[in-house]
């Protein structure tokens, strides 16, 4: 008898596993985001393919048969990075979408064992992003080969195109995962989002700041390196995050990396989301809903409807979110250590070719003033971006949209007065950070044998141009935080205005370079950058806006007046959509 029980009781316990795969799925595929995400992992191979293999010249003569397999494999791995992103995105949407709105609850009630929630919320986004990274990956694997092929290359059998292919699947499921895990242990859209950024495509930039023989094999550790290593495959080039080296790591021990950490992740998340008070989360979510609803509707009657009213309830909103001081700090915190960073590793000797001159050491130390107070901008201005997002977002996230537009109808007050607080507190932090960049950063240099004045006009037109471009990047944040209306989506949309599109646009670099598709490259130099645009050029230095090969280089001030462009464009396109749609 007993064992005839537990021969029934095995079958019914697979088809409750595959019941709640089914509804997850099936409440995955039921947003929208994830099947625009679905479309871009398949698309984006595919066009990165054909550009890499588009202007190949064709191969004539003696030289037939010339062997085509290092491009072949380029056209291939490029990709690799920005399908992991995307991959990632649905990993964190199918965890935190059901924190933003209030429907974890309920699913816990059908499913009590919060490791299987969490397991079957990972197999739709690894099956989604599997699915179409396979499709996307080998279609533009298949034209960029007979692209090869019809120009006289040899390419390599269909054994080794299917390990890189498979390579590249294999990073973009991991990613999945990641996100699932990232997702489960914020509890919140936002904070996964920057954590995942953070983690993924800044870290490993940035710990090369801190100099030391254990920064290279530490960095080798991190998923982003760990999946250059399983993508990259001789005789190709390698595709890394700009200002990290290539990883030493095999394509094998890249994936053990790769894949370990994942499932240690995945492990600790399981272990924190099965422990955690997750009713009393999302039920305090909903009174704080509750509770700002009379608050708007007594604010209204009590002011009326005045634009100051308007920016002071905006102000108290924005500033209460536990994120705000959070990437204020953040960002004020990144400006003042990589200053710090960049004095101390910097010596005239070291620098300067001997015989160093007066005029040498006055023009070297002009840079080293610039780049010590504005080279955080590099790792801030993500920070500053995802707080823009993350205060145009709040009210969509938490439902309070609907009695903040009752109290205050006229649309155009709202996004100004968000606006009007991102830009505000922004410039005000970043003042203050540039400010104590250059106080920390100086009297380091001059120990180093820099002639820097405090006083120097460089010091505060740095700090000038800095605070504006601090200014105009959060408003840039929040102009894609009230366009995409969801904050994981915006926050990694401005993950790849500031990350993805410039670093595949600069690995993009030496294979367009004196073709039309030089555009493309070009077009990634124009995306927005508050480094660039808080850069100063020395006395007497010309920067053509056209190098070898026709690559754009825009000079500081250009770059500042496309970063504005890019803040007015993204508050003009929000201010249009945000009028027609409903919420």
């Amino acid at each position: 008898m007993s064992f005839t029980v537990a021969r029934g009781v095995h079958p019914k316990r697979l088809a409750q596993a595959w019941g709640v795969v089914r509804s997850e799925s099936l409440k995955l595929w039921s947003l929208r985001p994830p099947r625009l995400i679905m479309v871009l992992i398949f698309i984006l191979p595919v066009v990165l393919a054909t550009v890499r293999v588009l202007f190949v010249p064709l191969i004539v003569g003696t030289d037939l048969d010339t062997d085509g397999t290092a491009i072949l494999f380029e056209s291939i791995s490029v990709s690799s990075l920005p399908l992991a992103v995307l991959s990632a995105t649905l990993g964190l949407i199918a965890t935190s979408s059901e924190y933003t709105d209030d429907s974890l609850a309920a699913s816990l009630v059908a499913v009590p064992s919060r490791v299987l929630l969490l397991l079957t919320k990972s197999l739709p986004s690894i099956g989604l992003s599997v699915v179409s990274a396979a499709a996307g990956s080998a279609a533009g694997g298949w034209i960029a080969s007979i692209t090869m092929t019809s120009r006289g290359y040899t390419v390599p059998g269909v054994d080794r195109l299917a390990e890189l292919l498979l390579s590249v699947v294999a990073g973009a499921a991991c990613f999945a995962v990641l996100g699932v895990a990232f997702g489960a242990l914020a509890r919140s859209a936002v904070s996964a989002a920057i954590v995942f950024v953070g983690v993924i495509l800044l870290l490993p930039s940035t710990l090369f700041y801190l100099g030391g023989t254990w920064v290279p094999r530490f960095a080798e550790l991190l998923p982003a390196s760990a999946l250059q290593a399983l993508t990259t495959r001789a005789p190709a080039e390698p595709f890394v995050l700009e200002g990290t080296p290539a990883s030493t790591l095999e394509p094998f021990t890249g994936f053990v990396v790769l894949a370990s950490g994942t499932a240690l992740l995945l492990v600790v998340a399981a272990a924190v989301f099965a422990r955690r008070a997750v009713h009393l989360e999302v039920s305090r979510t909903g009174q704080q809903l509750r509770v700002s609803q009379p608050k708007m509707r007594v604010e209204s009657a009590a002011h009326g409807l005045h634009f100051i009213g308007v920016v002071r309830s905006e102000a108290l909103k924005a500033l209460t979110l536990p994120s705000s001081p959070w990437l204020l700090a953040l960002s004020a915190g990144a400006m003042v250590f990589l200053a710090w960073r960049w004095a101390i590793a910097r010596i005239p000797a070291d620098i300067i070719v001997a015989p160093i001159t007066e005029w040498d050491l006055t023009s070297q130390t002009f840079d080293e003033q610039v780049t010590a107070i504005t080279g955080g901008l590099a790792l801030s201005q993500f920070f500053i971006a995802a707080l823009g997002a993350t205060i145009a977002t709040s009210d969509f996230a938490t439902g309070n949209i609907r009695p903040t537009l009752a109290a205050v109808p006229l649309r155009g007050w709202v996004l100004a007065a968000k606006t009007g607080i991102v830009v505000s507190s922004a410039m005000a932090v970043g003042a203050i950070a540039l400010l104590l960049a250059a106080i920390v950063a100086t009297p380091i240099q001059q120990d180093h044998g820099f002639p820097a004045l405090l006083s120097a006009s460089i010091v505060w037109i740095s700090i000038g141009k800095g605070t504006i471009a601090f200014g105009l990047v959060a408003a840039l944040g929040c102009g894609v935080g009230m366009i995409a209306r969801s904050p994981s989506g915006a926050l990694f949309a401005l993950a790849a205005i500031f990350v993805v599109v410039p670093t595949l646009a600069g690995q993009m670099e030496s294979t367009t370079v004196d073709t039309p598709f030089v555009w493309l490259t070009n077009l990634g130099r124009v995306f927005p950058s508050g480094l660039d645009a808080a850069e100063t050029l020395g006395p007497n230095t010309f920067q053509p806006w056209f190098q070898l090969g026709n690559i754009l280089q825009l000079p500081p001030g250009a770059s500042m007046l496309a970063l504005f462009l890019w803040a007015a464009g993204s508050i003009t396109i929000a201010w249009m959509l945000f009028r027609r749609r409903g919420v």
